[in-house]
């Protein structure tokens, strides 16, 4: 294979019941470029680390493989960032987790145009389909716009890590040349991704489906992260941490953004939190005059399930 035009991040853990979808979907790009498939294995425990060899071994020129013996993501890596993109030879990096898939067979193709058209977009994405772990519950669309748009700053801060499903999107390997010191504090790449690529230009929507996003599956980030209360509020607390160092090194140009995101997020750690925790003060401090009201009577309330519910209809209504 010559140079490859375009790199496929692709992370697996445990997926075995979902990757060859991943995989073949892949494979099946019609593209007039080079691209290859750099496939990182957590540790799996399963048999998805035998159905990547299997494919390794089918396509050695296209598929490169990535075999952790010990899991990185317990270790606090984000394994794109540490693995797969130090790897990649593309200009274009793309990303896939094995429980997602694509069902555009031009998404490279159409996605790869636009950037190569547009020097100042450094990140493209596109709308995707939602499917669900509980059968009772029918698809959705996830979309930003009804038509292709630049994402507005404003958007990219205060939607954060639920603007863009990953597996849509597409960025510039050069953005990682230089990653400074806070897109490592989190590994949820669906916001860092975004926040590194403001620095470098546009975020560019394209208005069309193009991939699966598996919610909540077996293994799913959703079902080990976000279920379990306490490492929920670890994850809050580690992407604070990434928007502040995004905060400081836009030296505050849209700290009124942040500040409005950091309020939910502070909102909810103290709802998950004791008055006796050692940051307690000074995660309450850190509000708003109006967000300490809006914590003072949901602590009241003593019921977080509340507080999600009001959330949940409070971005319905926003979007925020």
């Amino acid at each position: 294979m010559e140079t490859p035009l375009v790199s496929v991040s692709f992370v697996a853990f445990n997926q075995g019941a979902y990757i060859r979808k991943a995989i073949e979907s892949c494979l099946n790009q019609k593209v007039d470029f080079d691209y290859e498939i750099i496939i990182h294995d957590d540790a799996s425990s399963d048999n998805t680390r035998r159905i990547i060899q299997e494919y390794a071994e089918r396509f050695p020129t296209k598929i490169t493989t990535i075999l952790q013996d010990e899991n990185q993501f317990s270790k606090g890596h984000e394994v794109n960032a540490r693995f797969n993109i130090p790897k990649a030879r593309g200009k274009y990096v793309a990303f896939l987790e094995a429980d997602d898939y694509w069902t555009d067979p031009l998404k490279l193709k159409t996605q790869i145009a636009l950037l190569e058209s547009k020097p100042e977009v450094s990140m493209c994405f596109t709308a995707t389909r939602h499917i669900f772990s509980d059968s009772s519950r029918k698809p959705k669309l996830k979309r930003y716009r009804k038509h292709d748009a630049i994402c507005s700053i404003k958007d990219v801060i205060l939607m954060g890590g639920r603007l863009v499903d990953m597996g849509s999107a597409v960025v510039r390997r050069s953005m990682f040349n230089q990653i400074p010191d806070w897109y490592f504090f989190s590994q949820i790449w669906d916001l860092t991704v975004p926040l590194l690529s403001l620095l470098h230009g546009n975020i560019f929507y394209i208005d069309k489906v193009t991939s699966v996003y598996s919610y909540n599956v077996t293994n799913s980030w959703t079902q080990r992260n976000v279920r379990n209360l306490e490492r929920r509020k670890q994850n809050i607390k580690k992407s604070i941490m990434v928007t502040d160092g995004f905060d400081e090194t836009t030296n505050y140009k849209y700290h009124q953004h942040i500040q409005r995101k950091h309020n939910s997020m502070l909102i909810e750690i103290l709802l998950l939190s004791k008055n006796q925790d050692s940051d307690y003060e000074e995660l309450y401090q850190k509000l708003s005059p109006l967000a300490k009201i809006e914590y003072r009577i949901f602590s009241l309330f003593g019921s977080f399930r509340l507080w999600e519910i009001y959330r949940h209809n409070k971005r319905l209504i926003t979007g925020f």
